[in-house]
């Protein structure tokens, strides 16, 4: 996948069972085309686990990483509709990081995602990144059924600001996220199988989203900046 623009808000989460349905309909019909409406962002996408968990990984592609803590998308995480009120509850097992594009290879776009999001400190995160943007994520975007390959990284403190649709939730944050775009799911598997022992084989590295394989189910992009 190409990313569109240098900010990426990255957001695993589970729903509940019994809010699935309120959870579609809100997502689909309200809060993507809310969020893409917001100046700054580009475009909103949501990923449905084949393998792995959490159920759900939800994407924002922003023009740059200040539209993230802009005023514009807080006067809308301050604001939240009725909708949103509605449903926010039923989420659980949530991560979100607000991240910055570090390093990206793209050639299209592609139906299937590995991604995982990463916990490190400094010394040992800045060695896996030498490590991925060097090694595995240039040599997995040579592969035909790779569309793209990234490396994210966050802003902690654009990611744990309080806001009125944060307060009461428990939502935790990585230091940096990997994204693998395939166009079909063999590959996929293949790529998160090598991610993963790369993963556990990284000193001092802790997986707060483990690699996992989730495919695109809904996608709205903005047709103008």
């Amino acid at each position: 996948m190409s990313l569109f623009g240098e900010g990426v808000i990255a957001i695993w989460a589970d729903i509940r069972e019994d809010g699935l349905e309120t959870f579609y309909g809100w997502h689909d019909n309200e809060h993507v085309p809310e969020r893409v409406g917001i100046p700054g962002f580009i475009r909103g996408r949501r990923y449905v686990a084949v393998e792995g968990s959490p159920r759900f990984y939800m994407q924002y592609e922003t023009v740059s990483p200040e539209v993230q803590v802009g005023q514009d998308y807080l006067n809308r995480l301050n604001n939240p509709t009725e909708w949103t009120k509605r449903a926010l509850p039923f989420f659980y097992n949530t991560t979100r990081s607000l991240t910055r594009k570090i390093f990206s290879q793209a050639k299209g776009d592609g139906a299937e995602l590995v991604a995982a999001g990463i916990d490190a400190e400094p010394d040992a995160l800045a060695a896996l990144r030498r490590t991925l943007v060097a090694g595995l994520l240039p040599a997995l975007a040579l592969e035909h059924a790779i569309q793209g390959v990234h490396w994210l990284e966050t802003s902690r403190a654009g990611s744990t600001l309080e806001t009125a649709e944060s307060r009461g939730r428990t939502v935790g944050v990585c230091d940096a996220v990997v994204l693998i775009e395939t166009t079909r799911p063999g590959p996929a598997r293949e790529a998160r199988t090598r991610l993963a022992e790369l993963l556990a084989a990284a000193a001092g590295v802790r997986l707060a989203v483990p690699p996992g394989h989730w495919r695109l189910e809904h996608q709205k992009i903005k047709l103008w900046i």
